[in-house]
């Protein structure tokens, strides 16, 4: 990973993804790093995706515990997580660009910095290009990994 700052930790992330009777989850387990920089505190970890290649992510945790998820890599994109609120984004992968809008119903954040450990959860309805995406809930738990 690039960027060696920070304090290296184990990320666990499962997303659940509903749409109509169908449902879908993803488990990723991997490495990272969690880092404090001006605007926020950051986790940084790689996505090993199968359908388009790796993807680094960065969960950014601003203030009032708002969200932005920023990925880079095969697919990028950049949104913004505020509770109860819908916020627009855009998602770029090599088929197509396309408008994403969410409305956060749920955006948690309890992180004990020092010890480098926390959760993040988030709970949104997603529409890709004014269309349904389904309703996604993503957990997010770090801790500090022993070097």
């Amino acid at each position: 990973m690039a960027n060696q700052e920070g304090t290296l930790v184990s990320v666990a992330m499962k997303t659940q993804i509903t749409d109509g009777d169908q449902k879908q989850v993803i488990d990723l387990s991997t490495e990272g790093r969690l880092f404090r920089k001006a605007s926020g505190l950051y986790l940084q970890f790689l996505e090993e995706n199968q359908d388009v290649g790796p993807v680094n992510q960065i969960i950014k945790i601003g203030e009032n515990s708002t969200v932005t998820v920023i990925r880079q890599g095969a697919v990028s994109m950049k949104q913004l997580f505020i509770q109860g609120e819908k916020t627009e984004g855009v998602y770029r992968s090599k088929f197509a660009t396309m408008l994403m809008t969410t409305q956060t119903r749920k955006c948690h954040v309890d992180i004990k910095e020092d010890e480098a450990l926390g959760n993040v959860q988030l709970s949104y309805q997603l529409h890709m290009q004014s269309e349904f995406a389904g309703d996604y809930k993503v957990t997010i738990n770090f801790r500090r990994k022993n070097e």
